[in-house]
């Protein structure tokens, strides 16, 4: 058989379609199941978080409310930033004084200027978050939807590609973590470059670069870790265009607009990382680099108990036998067809293959060479990925991608039997699904609103005011950053600078002064440095901690002036005496 001219549409979508395009009405109609199908799936896979939409978010696997607590904060700060034109938008006022610490942790902007209206409707931190979550889990399925019928896939297995998108384990293994839960982005880029790749047409390639900018908005360390594999849909998009020049030109400049677009996020946060020297510890990159078990266990919250589950962190990325069946019967299909989307199916075959190697990270050793060691020497970033496991996401997308390939060619195998052939691929499409359920998810409760007594006072205080909470952490696991978490939390209402914070990096110095400040204070050395090295002026000290060192802060009266104290906290006026301090400093 020999191979189809660049615009034939590939054999699976063909072989019972019918000639005539249906017409926009029904596009719509179809348009609107697709999103409500697509939405009811995240609103199951996440159950019982609908009952709950205002009051909690996902858990996940997550140990503690820190990190789901940050993308409240997330979500919140970029709201704000919003109504002040972005003013500021690097500096968060966290981590006081110091600047650029937004670039320190996904920023997520695109995810979050969706549902930045509701905060202005005064909803609930918590349905912010959840319909921000939701919102991603549907467009993971739509964009999903989309790519298997860009690849010539029929409906109706395209839309149970889609409900298996949704479900991915993955995902599921990271619902307390708003910013990893996004892949849409990367389905839409590998979307528009197969659509390139069949008809060379400039919007397509425009899609396609739109996309990774989706990508890159959602969440950088996907954009960053799906480059490689972004790079070979490019090459097999220019492949299927048989390499012509005007379709070099349209690609390339396209992907360079992304880029230039990009570069307003990228720049500053590059920037400032280079000069802070910012990468990932050796140890700590191989602590979270696969095993080769961790790929026949599942998340922790699993219902189906085999493979058995796991907690810990690289675990859990078992992909879920249907779907490696579905995605198996993809590539053999469409390898035996031999027709446009073969390539395609080699491609994600290939990528998923490549994708489970790099999640080994520096466990994969190939006579000493250890592959991905030498991409942090040489990709821009690639030093800063601290968990190279997440390259495990990939590996199922594109097993998703497969398995919508691989219904589409049994329903065409069945279409004698028609009935039949669409209860089959229904039943297994939607058996996919269920075996990679993760219900009831962990939820975490959130109070409905930030608003407490003493955020509302800091919030009346005057401009100028920087506060410092005791006490600080005394560790440095995510699980003792919590009551940071909180303190973030309610900052939403005071707005007021903290010194304190939490994030994927921390500022020079910032840990080994957090742990003098959870061991040593009060001293007058700390108290010096708060108030004149970093400019607090306002301490907020947590009652249950000063019940147990109210005669030692006593001894600083001088410092430390009371001027508000309800339930929760004590906060005082902080103003140490330069001279004071200066004697301090100068004392052996």
């Amino acid at each position: 058989m020999t191979e189809p001219e660049v615009q034939t549409e590939p054999e699976v979508a063909t072989a019972t379609s019918d000639t005539a395009e249906p017409d926009f009405r029904q596009r719509i109609l179809w348009g609107v199941l697709v999103f409500g199908v697509c939405l009811i799936t995240a609103l199951v896979v996440t159950w019982p978080l609908a009952a709950h939409l205002d009051s909690a978010i996902l858990l996940g696997n997550e140990q503690g409310a820190m990190v789901g607590l940050l993308s409240i904060w997330t979500l919140w700060w970029n709201a704000d930033r919003l109504v002040h034109g972005f003013a500021g938008y690097w500096d968060a006022p966290f981590f006081y004084p110091n600047k650029g610490v937004f670039t320190y942790s996904e920023p997520e902007p695109l995810t979050a200027l969706f549902i930045a209206p509701l905060w202005g409707l005064d909803a609930t931190p918590s349905l912010v978050h959840n319909v921000a979550s939701l919102l991603v889990l549907t467009l993971n399925g739509i964009f999903a939807y989309r790519l298997a019928r860009a690849l010539g896939v029929k409906p109706l297995p395209a839309l149970l590609g889609g409900v298996l998108m949704v479900a991915l384990p993955f995902v599921a293994k990271v619902y307390g973590v708003l910013n990893l839960t996004p892949v849409f982005g990367m389905l839409w880029t590998l979307e528009g470059l197969v659509r390139f790749g069949r008809a060379g047409r400039l919007r397509d390639a425009a899609w396609a670069g739109l996309g990774f900018i989706a990508a890159y908005l959602t969440c950088q360390q996907y954009a960053l870790i799906f480059v490689p594999f972004a790079l070979g849909a490019f090459v097999v998009a220019l492949w299927e265009q048989r390499f012509a020049r005007r379709a070099i030109l349209v690609l390339v400049a396209s992907f360079l607009g992304a880029g230039l677009l990009l570069l307003l996020v990228i720049l500053p946060a590059y920037t400032l990382h280079q000069q802070l020297g910012l990468t990932r510890q050796d140890f700590v990159v191989q602590a979270l680099s696969a095993q080769l078990g961790d790929f026949f266990t599942r998340p922790n919250t699993a219902s189906v108990p085999f493979p058995p589950a796991s907690l810990n962190d690289t675990a859990g990325l078992f992909p879920g036998f249907i779907l490696l069946g579905l995605a198996t019967l993809g590539v053999g299909l469409a390898w035996h067809n031999r027709e446009s989307s073969r390539r395609w199916a080699v491609y994600l075959a290939v990528g998923t293959f490549a994708a489970a190697l790099l999640a080994m990270g520096l466990n994969l050793s190939i006579f000493g060479w250890q592959p991905f060691d030498t991409m942090r020497s040489f990709i821009p970033g690639f030093s800063e990925l601290r968990s190279p496991f997440r390259f495990a996401i990939i590996m199922q997308l594109m097993l998703a991608a497969l398995a919508a390939l691989g219904l589409g060619y049994l329903l065409v195998y069945l279409r004698d039997r028609k009935q039949a052939g669409i209860a089959l691929v229904v039943l297994l499409g939607l058996l996919g699904a269920a075996e990679n359920l993760n219900v009831p998810v962990p939820l975490q409760s959130i109070p409905t609103s930030a608003k407490t007594a003493w955020a509302e006072w800091l919030n009346a205080q005057p401009q100028g005011t920087v506060v410092a909470h005791v006490p600080f952490p005394n560790g440095l696991r995510i699980t003792d950053y919590e009551i940071e978490g909180w303190r973030m939390f309610a900052q939403i209402e005071h707005q007021m600078p903290i010194v304190n914070g939490y994030s994927g990096y921390f500022p020079p110095g910032y840990t080994d002064f957090q742990l003098s400040m959870a061991t040593g204070f009060p001293s007058q050395g700390l108290i010096c440095e708060l108030n004149l090295g970093l400019g607090a002026n306002t301490l907020v000290v947590d009652q249950s901690w000063l019940a147990t060192h109210l005669g030692a802060l006593a001894s600083f009266a001088s410092s430390l002036q009371p001027v508000y104290s309800d339930k929760d906290v004590q906060i005082y006026r902080l103003a140490a005496p330069a001279d004071v301090c200066k004697a301090n400093e100068q004392s052996p």
